[in-house]
């Protein structure tokens, strides 16, 4: 390819990017509008005696994991029945969980299927 070739492409990236950037702020101008006229016809509603749409109050943060030490797992899997516990239920970081099993094949094993991984002390 010539300078002018890559000059060019260049120029048209540049100018993608800056549509993007126009269509993502009307985008975001248009549901400010939509989100104010939602408002306006709940209040009407109101205002007439009928429902307005139930308010969606802010979702309940779920509990952050507990990131946990090599010991600490140890001693929770020893008191687990078959020395297995789901990762998920007892709220640990899983992320951690893994680095620990990458960490420690001797001594961990990750099972589980989908989204309830479990962990298992070996020895």
């Amino acid at each position: 390819m010539s300078t002018s070739a890559l000059t060019r492409i260049q120029e048209l990236q540049e100018q993608i990017a800056k549509l993007q950037g126009d269509a993502l702020r009307e985008l975001r101008q248009r549901r400010e509008i939509l989100a104010k006229e939602i408002a306006s016809v709940d209040a009407q509603l109101a205002e007439l005696g009928g429902e307005a749409a139930p308010k969606k109050g802010p979702r309940k943060a779920k509990a952050a994991s507990q990131a946990i030490t090599l010991p600490e797992l140890q001693h929770l899997l020893e008191a687990a029945p078959e020395k297995t516990l789901s990762i998920r239920k007892t709220n640990l970081d899983l992320a951690s969980i893994k680095a620990l099993a990458l960490d420690h094949p001797q001594l961990l094993r990750l099972g589980g299927k989908g989204p309830w991984p479990t962990v298992t002390l070996l020895k």
